[in-house]
């Protein structure tokens, strides 16, 4: 009988969303690179690659909201907080010349980003390994506090911890693609 390459759990994500998350977590891992290899860019590119950020944020819970199989209220919620993202990226494009807005709307994305990803792994039945995505939300969550609290005074600054903070999101993107692939294994 097939089943799954986590033993013992059931299909989170449809056939189509691992993919999704790859390529999300495969553009924040660059993003990021760009942002933190780059740190003395003009104030309109700094806008333009932090509101990139977002907009990879938000794939990632729109990813989240239609390809999961999880109630609807939390589908709801995800997608909200994509919407929210966006909202968020659309304000970095235009904020590039003040340091602290582009820091509070990179954070705020972030904190609502982590929170979500904690209460779908807390309240979804078929994560297996739950208690690893409430840990990966609760630092994202943490992430965005200290960007968005950080009052960094330059672009550099929040350059560099924005980097380091979207390459560690994407990465943790990647994982959870590997983690919920579309291929299965036969058990004994």
């Amino acid at each position: 009988m097939p089943a799954n390459r986590i033993e013992g759990r059931t299909d989170v994500f449809a056939d189509w969303a691992w993919q999704a998350l790859l390529v999300s977590g495969a553009c924040s891992v660059v993003l990021g690179a760009v942002v933190l290899a780059w740190p003395d860019k003009s104030e309109t590119i700094s806008g333009t690659l932090f509101g990139l950020v977002l907009v990879a944020t938000a794939a990632t819970q729109f990813v989240v909201a239609f390809g999961a199989h999880i109630a609807g209220g939390l589908k709801w919620l995800e997608f909200f907080g994509g919407a929210l993202a966006l909202l968020l990226a659309v304000w970095c494009f235009g904020s590039g010349q003040w340091v602290v807005l582009l820091a509070l709307w990179t954070g705020l994305g972030w904190m609502i980003r982590g929170i979500l990803q904690a209460i779908v792994a807390a309240w979804s039945e078929r994560f297996a390994g739950a208690g690893r995505q409430e840990i990966i939300g609760l630092l994202t969550m943490i992430a965005g506090l200290v960007v968005a609290l950080g009052l960094f005074e330059s672009m550099t600054a929040l350059s560099i911890v924005g980097g380091v903070c979207t390459m560690a999101l994407g990465v943790s993107e990647i994982m959870m693609a590997a983690r919920f692939t579309g291929t299965t294994v036969e058990t004994v």
